[in-house]
C-alpha cells in the first residue's frame, strides 16, 4: 500500500500537474472573470516553477555535502538504483542522468576508498519489473573489470526505506560493518535518514546535484525554461518524501 500511495502522491504534488489542472478549471469554469484569473494564475506558475532563482536557492539549502573520512578505508559503498534500465526492443542499456551514481561507486572502488560494492534496487515501477541491480552488476562485471566476488546486489527493494532494509542484510550476511551511501544530492536527505534509523554505520557521498552556481539575467525571470520545472518536482518530490517517511518511522 505504502509503495501505491507514494506513487500517487508523487503524481498530484507535480508541478506540472497543478498547472495543468488549473488550465483545465479555466477551460470548463462559465464565469469569465474566473476564467481570466485562473489562466493568469497558471501563467504565474508557469513562470514561478520555470525560473532558475528560488529553486536553485532551495537546492542549494536541499542538497548536502560529502562527509567521506578521507583517512578512512569503508567496507563498502552503497549504490542506489535509478540509473539504468534495457531498452526491450533492441536489448541495449539506456543510462540516465542519475548515472554518476554508479560512476563515483567505481572511482571509488578503484581508489581504494570502498572494498566492496553493494547495488540496491529491484523494480521500483508499476509495471515495469526489471532488476536494475542485476543489469549494473553485469555491466560492471563485463565492462569494467570489478571483480564479480566484491559486488552484492539487493534485486527486491522498491523504495528508498527498502534500500538500506536489504543493505542491512546484505552486509551482515557479508560481515561488512561501514558504508558510503552513494546517491544523487537530491535525495541523500531521505536515504541518509533512512540508513541512520537502522542503526548503521554510513557516511554519504552525493551525486549528480541539482544546484548550479551560475550568472542570472533578467531574460531568466520572465522566459520558461522547463529544466526548472523538473528540478522543482524532485524537490517537491523528496520533501514529501522525507514528511512521509518521518511519519511512517522509516527515518
Amino acid at each position: 500500500m505504502f509503495f501505491y500511495l507514494s506513487k500517487f502522491l508523487t503524481f498530484l504534488i507535480s508541478p506540472t500537474i497543478v498547472i495543468i489542472i488549473v488550465v483545465i478549471m479555466a477551460l470548463v469554469v462559465r464565469k469569465h472573470a474566473l476564467r481570466k484569473k485562473l489562466l493568469v494564475f497558471s501563467l504565474g506558475l508557469l513562470l514561478f516553477f520555470s525560473n532558475p532563482l528560488i529553486i536553485n536557492q532551495l537546492l542549494k539549502n536541499w542538497e548536502p555535502q560529502s562527509t567521506i573520512d578521507k583517512k578512512r578505508i569503508y567496507d563498502t559503498g552503497v549504490i542506489l538504483s535509478g540509473f539504468m534500465s534495457r531498452d526491450e526492443e533492441n536489448g541495449s542499456l539506456n543510462f540516465g542522468e542519475a548515472t554518476d551514481r554508479l560512476t563515483e561507486g567505481l572511482i571509488l572502488y578503484r581508489t581504494g576508498r570502498i572494498k566492496t560494492i553493494i547495488i540496491s534496487g529491484g523494480s521500483g515501477r508499476l509495471i515495469d519489473d526489471t532488476r536494475e541491480s542485476v543489469l549494473a552488476k553485469a555491466f560492471i562485471v563485463n565492462n569494467c573489470g570489478i571483480p564479480d566476488s566484491v559486488v552484492y546486489i539487493d534485486t527486491v527493494s522498491r523504495n528508498t526505506y527498502e534500500n538500506a532494509v536489504e543493505s542491512k542484510k546484505l552486509m551482515h550476511a557479508a560481515g561488512l560493518k561501514s558504508a558510503i551511501i552513494i546517491t544523487s544530492a537530491w535525495h541523500m536527505r531521505r536515504a541518509e535518514g533512512c540508513f541512520k534509523k537502522l542503526g548503521m554505520d554510513v557516511d554519504i557521498h552525493p551525486t549528480d546535484g541539482l544546484y548550479n552556481i551560475q550568472k542570472f539575467y533578467i531574460t531568466d525571470l520572465i522566459i520558461p525554461d522547463t529544466r526548472n520545472i523538473v528540478k522543482w518536482e524532485n524537490l517537491m518530490h523528496e520533501i514529501v518524501g522525507v514528511i512521509i517517511y518521518k511519519l511512517y518511522g522509516y527515518s
